[in-house]
């Protein structure tokens, strides 16, 4: 069944992301794009817990990268080997719809396209989950050498670092740090009902398939999604 979305309300960037995105997206709007033919649920690994005396960030970037091995799909040609995370609905908030399993999700769009120079992204944290978080993108297959850009909204706050959105209901924006390697890391937070939300900018360098390590305290999310060539039907 599709996953309603809802929109959300961008107070500013709204032109500058307009740009970015291109084909006339602007921020909070998503075009009724063509979803994966075919997804698949990855299932949240556990992970070793964090060694003692180190701190968070640099003992999750000690952990191995370790993209998936997609298993085949009844419904995929022999020469087709990637499939997109499933969304999930997420309910009252604002995005209500992300890839993954949890504690993470991808939002701000159900579908990718390499020829986009940026495309607003949301990375939505479970409030069930407040330890550190890492991100790093990885690729499947292609050469091994296209890459992904997480970026963070040009502030016009340089005092909170933060681009200016409406504070979504259940939903708090948090900054993140750049880690090598073209990462994210997500410090801890106190315990609370309410969901953290990155705000941000996504590119690939070329059409394929790509995904997300996220590691956390004691477990490991993969969130797989497709990057196709061309432009977005909405554009």
């Amino acid at each position: 069944m599709p996953v309603t979305r809802s929109v959300t309300h961008f107070v500013a960037l709204v032109s500058l992301a307009a740009g970015l995105a291109g084909c006339g997206e602007v921020v909070g709007e998503y075009p009724a794009a063509v979803r994966p033919a075919h997804t698949q649920s990855f299932p949240t690994e556990p992970a070793s817990p964090l060694p003692a005396g180190v701190d968070a960030m640099t003992g999750l970037q000690q952990r191995p990268m370790r993209p998936p091995t997609l298993a085949a799909h009844p419904g995929l040609a022999p020469n087709e080997t990637c499939t997109a995370s499933s969304m999930a609905d997420l309910g009252a908030l604002a995005p209500n719809y992300g890839a993954g399993v949890g504690p993470a999700y991808l939002s701000g769009q159900d579908s990718w396209y390499a020829s986009v120079v940026a495309e607003v992204t949301n990375l939505m944290v479970d409030s069930k989950y407040s330890g550190p978080l890492l991100v790093r993108p990885f690729q499947l297959g292609g050469n091994g050498k296209s890459t992904v850009t997480l970026a963070d909204f040009p502030s016009p706050d340089p005092s909170t670092g933060l681009p200016v959105i409406k504070q979504e209901h259940g939903v708090a924006v948090v900054p993140a740090l750049h880690t090598t390697g073209g990462g994210l890391y997500l410090g801890a937070v106190a315990p609370t009902s309410f969901w953290r939300a990155w705000y941000g900018l996504l590119s690939t360098d070329s059409p394929g398939c790509f995904g997300l390590q996220v590691d956390g305290d004691v477990f490991t999310e993969f969130i797989l999604f497709v990057v196709n060539p061309g432009t977005s039907p909405g554009g």
